[in-house]
C-alpha cells in the first residue's frame, strides 16, 4: 500500500514538472504560415516613407516594400497567398504597435538608436538621411551655422533629438515648436509664408514634403550640404525573434528592395548613397 502510495506521489510530481515546463513562444513565420496574415504599420504623415495624397489615399515607399515584404514571404513559406493587415503608426505608437505584437513590423522613418523598448528592435539601415534646414533662398545667408542662429526663428517638431539637437546647438535661436501629425506640413508651410527662417528635420522628409507642397528644390534648398547628423532608419521589429530580423534585412538587402529605392526615391537615391558614404567616415 505504502509502495503504491508513493508511485501516485510521484506521478503527480513528474505531471507538475510537466505542466510547469515553458511553452516555446511562436515565432512570427510560424504564425504567419500558421494565419496567413501578415501585419504591419505604415505612417501617414512621413512623406516619402508614408504618407495621404490629394485624394486622402495612402501612398509610399513602405506600402510598395509591404508588397515586396509580402510576395517573398510567400515564396518562403511556400503559400499560394498571404493577407496583409494594414495599420496606421504614429510617432508616438510605434514602438508600442510592435512591442504588444500587433504588428509584426513598422515602417517609417525611425532612426537606428540604442534607447529603444527592450522588446523591440531595429531592421539593418534601409535609408540615410540627417539634420538640415530648409530656407528660402532669398533667406540664406542670413543663416550663419557657423553662429549661434540669435533670432533666427527656426521651426522644429515638438519632443524630438532634432528639436533637442537644435536647442543644444544654437541656443540663440527663436524655436517655433510644432506637433501632431500635420507638424512638418505647417513648418514648410511657415518658411514658404515668411513666418520662420527656417524648418529643421531629416533633409528626406523636408525635401518629401517641400515637393508636396510644389516648393522646388532651387528656391527653397536645403542647408547645409552635408547633413549635420547621420540618421540612419530601420524597420521596428520584435527584438526577440533573430529569425524574422535575418528574413526582414535579407529582403531589405535584396536587388528588389534596392531597384524599388530607386523607384521611389530618384535623384533623392543618389543622395542617400552620399549620406551613406559620409556617415560611414564618422
Amino acid at each position: 500500500m505504502k509502495q503504491k502510495i508513493l508511485s501516485s506521489l510521484s506521478l503527480v510530481s513528474v505531471c507538475l514538472f510537466c505542466w510547469a515546463l515553458p511553452v516555446k513562444a511562436e515565432t512570427v513565420l510560424e504564425k504567419v504560415e500558421r494565419t496567413g496574415v501578415l501585419s504591419v504599420a505604415i505612417r501617414e504623415d512621413a512623406a516619402p516613407f508614408g504618407y495621404l495624397d490629394d485624394n486622402k489615399n495612402l501612398q509610399g515607399y513602405c506600402l510598395d516594400f509591404f508588397a515586396l515584404l509580402e510576395k517573398q514571404l510567400v515564396e518562403k513559406l511556400e503559400r499560394n497567398s498571404l493577407s496583409l493587415k494594414l495599420l496606421k503608426s504614429t510617432a508616438k505608437n510605434r514602438f508600442s504597435l510592435v512591442e504588444n505584437n500587433i504588428v509584426n513590423l513598422e515602417c517609417g522613418p525611425n532612426t537606428i538608436r540604442d534607447n529603444i523598448p527592450d522588446r523591440a528592435a531595429f531592421s539593418t539601415t534601409f535609408f540615410v538621411t540627417g539634420t538640415q534646414f530648409l530656407v528660402n533662398k532669398k533667406n540664406r545667408d542670413r543663416l550663419d551655422l557657423s553662429s549661434k542662429l540669435q533670432d533666427i526663428k527656426v521651426g522644429a517638431i515638438g519632443n524630438t533629438t532634432t528639436a533637442e539637437f537644435i536647442i543644444d546647438t544654437y541656443p540663440l535661436a527663436t524655436i517655433q515648436r510644432y506637433s501632431g501629425v500635420t507638424a512638418r506640413n505647417r513648418g514648410v508651410q511657415a518658411v514658404n509664408q515668411g513666418k520662420i527662417d527656417a524648418m529643421v528635420s531629416e533633409g528626406i522628409l523636408l525635401r518629401a514634403e517641400a515637393q508636396r507642397q510644389g516648393l522646388s528644390a532651387t528656391e527653397y534648398p536645403l542647408i547645409p550640404e552635408t547633413p549635420l547628423t547621420c540618421d540612419r532608419y530601420g524597420m521596428i521589429i520584435n527584438g526577440k525573434d533573430p529569425q524574422w530580423l535575418d528574413f526582414v534585412d535579407s529582403v531589405i538587402q535584396s536587388s528588389e528592395t534596392v531597384k524599388l529605392s530607386r523607384a521611389w526615391f530618384g535623384q533623392l537615391f543618389n543622395y542617400n548613397v552620399a549620406n551613406s558614404a559620409i556617415c560611414n567616415q564618422k
